[in-house]
């Protein structure tokens, strides 16, 4: 009889741990960009023992029941699955993988590039510096067609003209990866605001050339942060 006590005093403790270890708390933490000190906002998750659903919001915050051992799912279509299991309820922090790919915004050559080459094609065919460039070689041996060839109006214009194809070509170039598509592809910004966001941040043509696809989504998702911040700041004074 004695025994049997003892039994059921036995069970009746590790039924009662079960159930304190069952307990369903608040599990929180943190979500970043793995490899940076990017915080992720919309991020999904689900604990997949209790279907219970939650969202991190725009600081990478999260907050979700669990109880301990239960899996927890981070998901968002630009970013490969996370898994985290509950264990002890202290802060988490989670590390997401970018998989976007970003599609450059096709531009038709005979609508802008074409239409360059072919003014510059026309300043040629006056005679006018064939590449823009002073021959250095007149002013010594013929001056005075050096004075005529750099200071005469249309080859002012021209040089004037290839300074402005340049900075069009680069632009060109820029917003092949930098435009409306690819932004809105990566931070939730609104129309009224895209305009602004895109002309204020604009890349120069030497970050556009040297950043790979995860380096132009890190400067959209922190120039956007910055920006919005700028925001709420003017809009509190």
């Amino acid at each position: 009889m004695r025994r049997l006590k003892l039994i059921i005093l036995l069970i009746s403790f590790f039924c009662i741990k079960n159930a304190e270890g069952q307990t369903m708390k608040f599990q929180q933490g943190l979500i970043f960009n793995q490899g940076t000190s990017l915080r992720l906002g919309s991020i999904d998750i689900i604990n997949k023992r209790t279907a219970g659903v939650a969202k991190s919001n725009i600081y990478g915050e999260f907050r979700v029941m669990a109880t301990l051992g239960d899996t927890l799912e981070f998901s968002n279509p630009g970013y490969s699955t996370s898994r985290v299991i509950v264990n002890d309820f202290q802060d988490q922090i989670v590390y997401m993988s970018p998989i976007i790919q970003l599609q450059e915004v096709v531009i038709q050559e005979n609508s802008f590039k074409k239409d360059l080459l072919d003014v510059q094609k026309g300043y040629r065919k006056k005679s006018v510096f064939y590449t823009g460039t002073p021959h250095y070689y007149y002013l010594f041996c013929k001056p005075m067609t050096f004075i005529y060839e750099n200071f005469k109006s249309e080859e002012i214009e021209a040089r004037r003209f290839k300074k402005f194809t340049k900075n069009s070509l680069n632009s060109y170039e820029i917003s092949k990866r930098w435009n409306d598509t690819s932004i809105k592809a990566i931070v939730p910004i609104s129309n009224d605001k895209l305009d602004e966001f895109e002309t204020e941040y604009w890349p120069t043509i030497t970050q556009i050339r040297t950043w790979s696809d995860y380096d132009l989504i890190n400067y959209i998702k922190n120039s956007y942060l910055e920006f919005e911040q700028k925001k709420l700041t003017v809009n509190s004074n």
